[in-house]
Order: structure tokens, then sequence, then C-alpha cells
């Protein structure tokens, strides 16, 4: 029996649990817990997924398989407080929306198997133990330190989950693009994600974005479309969704746009990039008071 370890209970956390099948033995590691076991129900499938519950405090085994499936700014710092506990030949699996958290835990802990993950599958909490996978989608992983290979994580991670590629980069930066288009202007004009290319003065604010944005790209070893067509079809394909950092909005909770714009605002400046756009869109999400 394999033992899974995973930093969270939220939506993505809960989503990578229920892909295990019963003979894995999960562990959920939270900040706080009173409980001994978390347990959860997975909608529409009416599956049920249970494991242990942990805290930093409480963990005695020695961590070999991790998934972090925090926010971006919570990914280290979680993974920094457990780290007495992961065992010399520990696997890593981080599922961070955005980037910068990824490339920061790579080089802290070069030594570990360290592999990032970009996701396109759907899923939320309708409540604290119910998860409902909304829409089938791909997860995307790759390495990011040279110990982290195909071979070591197929041992352990369900392949039938994921779409190995041999080179991440690409993949997390065309996540990111997508991600930095979307997210912040739905919560700066509080809709959905069809909303953005329905409304004229929306689509003109979104053409000003990805100009930026395609300037940046240029400067990239690797090809991505347009930014403008990339982000087009993820509003169609998702028009009744409302985005994450929306979501994270509505919520009061702390939203990643430091790892989204942020991440492409500084890559902007360090290539001496005007950008005042996405750096307006930034200050903005910030002035929310949620950024984190």
């Amino acid at each position: 029996m394999q033992d899974i370890h995973i930093i969270g209970t939220g939506a993505m956390a809960c989503l990578w649990a229920s892909y295990f099948p019963p003979q894995y033995k999960l562990h959920f590691i939270q900040r706080r817990t009173a409980a001994q076991s978390f347990h959860f129900n997975v909608l529409p499938h009416g599956q049920s997924v249970s494991g242990s519950s942990l805290t930093a405090d409480t963990i005695t085994a020695p961590i070999k398989h991790l998934i972090v499936a925090t926010k971006a700014f919570d990914a280290k710092p979680a993974l920094d407080s457990i780290q007495q506990h992961l065992s010399a030949d520990a696997q890593v699996l981080l599922l961070q929306n955005g980037m910068g958290s990824q490339q920061a835990i790579s080089q802290t802990y070069p030594q570990y198997a360290v592999y990032a993950c970009s996701s396109t599958e759907g899923a939320y909490k309708s409540d604290s133990n119910t998860l409902v996978h909304a829409g089938m989608g791909q997860n995307n992983i790759g390495a990011m330190t040279n110990s982290a290979s195909f071979a070591r994580i197929q041992l352990w991670l369900p392949t039938k989950r994921f779409i190995w590629h041999q080179d991440i980069e690409p993949v997390l930066w065309k996540k990111l693009i997508i991600n930095s288009v979307i997210n912040p202007l739905t919560v700066i004009y509080q809709c959905k994600n069809g909303e953005l290319i329905k409304q004229a003065h929306i689509q003109s604010h979104m053409h000003a974005i990805c100009s930026e944005l395609d300037l940046l790209l240029t400067t990239l070893p690797f090809n991505i479309s347009p930014s403008y067509a990339l982000a087009k079809e993820i509003c169609q394909l998702t028009a009744n969704n409302f985005s994450s950092m929306y979501q994270d909005w509505q919520h009061d909770r702390p939203t990643e746009i430091n790892f989204i714009t942020g991440f492409v605002v500084e890559n902007c400046q360090s290539n001496s990039i005007a950008c005042p756009h996405n750096q307006k869109l930034l200050e903005q999400i910030q002035q929310l008071s949620l950024g984190a």
C-alpha cells in the first residue's frame, strides 16, 4: 500500500485524491484540524473518498509522495513547514496556478523530484465535504528538477490521469497567458468568462492587454499562439464559468494576482517591454486588498 500525502483540502486537493484507487492510503495535511480523518463525496460520480487528517506537528512517517494543492502564495510556505518530514527520495507534485511559485520551490529544493502540473480540470467545493467535478479536462505534467522523470512519477501517480511533457515550460506559459487575460478582467467587470468577448468595451480592454503580452511572447524560446486568440477560445469553451480569481474575490479570499499578472509585469520589465495596461490591472486587483 502506497502512502500519498496531500497538502490542502480544497477543490484540487480533493480532485487529485479522488484519482487514486482504494489501495492507496491518503493523508491530508492541513494548517489545523481537530479531526483524525477527512472524508468527502465526489459529484456527479457518487464516489466517496477518505484519508487521515494531519498537521505539520502530527506527521510521523516519512513523506515519499507529496501533492501540494494550495494557492500559489501558500505553496512554498506550506512545503517549508513539512520539509523535515520529506524522505531523501521524495517526489513533489505542484498544482499551482500562475508562475513563480514552482520556480521558487524547485530552486530551493533541487534535491527532490519536483514536478509542475497545468490543469484544465473543472472542480469546485459545494461545501467542505462535497467536491463537484464540473468539467473533464487535462492534467499536463513535467519535470522542474533533474531527478524528476516520467519513469519515477508513473510508479505512483495514475498515468491515465495526466499527460507527460518533456518540457513543461511552454505549457505553463500558455496557461499563464490565458489566466492573465481572463482572470483579472472577470474581477474588474464582475462577470462570467463568456461576457468578456460579448461586450465591445471589454474586448477593447482585452486587446490592449494582449498587445503587451504578445510582445513578451516574442522573448520566449518557443512559439505560443497570439494571446487574444488563446483567451477568446477559452472564453468560448468556458462561457458559463466564473474564473478562479473571480471566485476568490467573491469569497473574500486572497487572489493569485501576483503569480499571474505580477509575473507577467515582472518579466516585461526585465525585458524592457512597456506594459501599462497589465501594470494597471495588477494594481487594480491589488487595491481590492486581496492581492496575496
